[in-house]
């Protein structure tokens, strides 16, 4: 009994270069974000996710600093929805990068 293994889109590049990109829901980008993106070498994506991470920080503090739970739930669940926006929207976002890269699924 083992468990199915997880599908892939396989690119390559003009010079050579190969990348595979998984399909569905990617782990690594709910957890770790723009530290993801980075590491993907995807800039601009990194870019945009910084600039979402510090507003959500920069809300979590006013929420803390206003001591009101139902802005602090608010922000809680913000920071959640965010989480799950980028595990569900992470491979696609990568996959695009790629494509605009001039990758060519193989």
């Amino acid at each position: 009994m083992g468990t199915k293994p997880k599908s892939s889109t396989l690119l390559k590049h003009p010079s050579g270069v190969y990348a595979r990109v998984g399909q569905g829901f990617s782990w690594p980008a709910f957890f770790f974000g723009s530290l993801w993106a980075f590491v993907k070498r995807a800039w601009l994506l990194t870019a945009l996710l910084l600039v979402l991470e510090a507003a959500l920080w920069a809300a979590g503090g006013y929420a803390a600093t206003a001591g009101n739970p139902a802005l602090l739930t608010v922000f809680l669940l913000a920071n959640v929805a965010y989480a799950v926006a980028r595990g569900i929207y992470g491979n696609r976002w990568l996959l695009a990068m790629l494509r605009r890269r001039g990758f060519v699924p193989v």
